[in-house]
């Protein structure tokens, strides 16, 4: 059992929630009673076989336009960005399991591109990989993806073409959250996604180079301290954060004051959720974890890779966020109904039933 902190206190729990009776269950896995003692042949194909799902009949349609923009990643930075919706990061899509999510993409870059909804399985032709299961949009072309979200999760999108990362290291990129069926069974306070980013600003106004890897600008959302949106919590708050890392470097994000307990890793959740003050991330993962906010004060989420915390060398700055909780009877933090859910722009879906089908 994990015993409270005198600093702050984590919730044991899954991000899939308990079961019947309060026992810990893997929602979303293909047999959540199901316990493989010996991992034999069938043990395994019993963990990887693919969920079932049932339509809702809802379709959940979203528009998405690529196009290059001018940035501001601080006060004073401002640099050549390529962007979903003209925002950095893109629109947060939102749907729960079950639901059709369509997606029309509008190519208004200089050059090609598509979009790889990265860890959803989905048929082979929505992948979105360029020249290998669908040709690349073109400038001035529309591509509609379309398929049933399979499970709950944290996701991301990206391009997957020829230009693939030089268009991720200009900001092309967003989160794609799949909500479980039966809702949200731990009900946190606060939900915020951090997605982290590397910058190559200067003579090549962001564009990456083939051969180079000298990033000098680190975002969180888009933006560097002290420009990031902080995070402010009441005392005995529950927070989930959700991290996304798109970017082609590794992240080691260390949280003061508290530990953060690791509940879902790659839209998978843990059975053994580990408690931990530093979440390595490397490129491609996304990771939901929780916090339980009981030690007052003004603490750093930061990358510790310092030079990850920079701005142009200069420390503080890139991926620091700084979170705040407010002790009980001290000065009340924002209701949580009237924060954003997260500082990541999202897009309301237009909502239709399939046909022949209820919501």
């Amino acid at each position: 059992m994990i015993q409270r902190s005198t600093a702050f206190a984590v919730v044991a729990v899954l991000a899939a929630g308990l079961g019947a009776g309060g026992a810990l269950a893997l929602a979303g896995a293909p047999n959540p009673g199901a316990h493989v003692t010996t991992l034999d042949r069938a043990g395994a194909e019993a963990l990887l076989r693919e969920r079932t799902v049932k339509p809702t009949g809802v379709v959940r349609r979203y528009q998405l336009t690529a196009a290059d923009a001018q940035w501001e990643l601080l006060p004073g930075v401002t640099t050549r960005a390529a962007t979903y919706n003209g925002s950095v990061p893109g629109p947060t899509l939102r749907v729960t399991e079950g639901d059709t999510l369509e997606v029309a993409v509008t190519n208004r870059l200089a050059e090609p591109t598509s979009v790889h909804w990265h860890g959803v399985h989905v048929p082979n032709d929505q992948d979105g990989v360029a020249g290998i299961t669908q040709e690349p949009i073109a400038p001035g072309a529309t591509f509609t993806y379309r398929f049933v979200a399979p499970h709950a999760g944290t996701f991301m999108y990206h391009p997957h073409a020829d230009r693939s990362r030089a268009q991720i290291d200009r900001g092309l990129y967003g989160t794609l959250i799949i909500d479980p069926a039966g809702g949200d069974p731990v009900r946190p306070d606060a939900d915020v996604t951090l997605a982290l980013q590397g910058w190559m600003v200067g003579a090549m106004d962001g564009m990456s180079d083939a051969m180079s890897m000298e990033y000098n600008y680190f975002t969180v959302n888009g933006k560097s301290y002290p420009a990031t949106v902080p995070i402010t919590l009441a005392q005995d708050q529950l927070l989930r954060l959700r991290f996304i890392n798109p970017s082609q470097t590794i992240h080691p994000m260390h949280l003061h004051g508290t530990d953060m307990l690791v509940v879902a890793k790659d839209a998978e959740p843990l059975g053994d959720p580990q408690r931990i003050n530093t979440l390595t991330l490397n490129a491609g993962e996304t990771y939901e974890v929780l916090v339980r906010a009981d030690n007052p004060g003004q603490w750093l989420l930061h990358c510790h890779d310092l030079h990850h915390a920079s701005n142009n060398g200069q420390e503080p700055g890139g991926l620091i966020v700084p979170i705040t909780v407010t002790a009980v009877g001290g000065t009340a933090a924002p209701s949580v109904a009237s924060r954003s859910s997260s500082p990541v722009p999202s897009l309301t879906p237009m909502m239709s039933a399939m046909p022949g089908m209820n919501d």
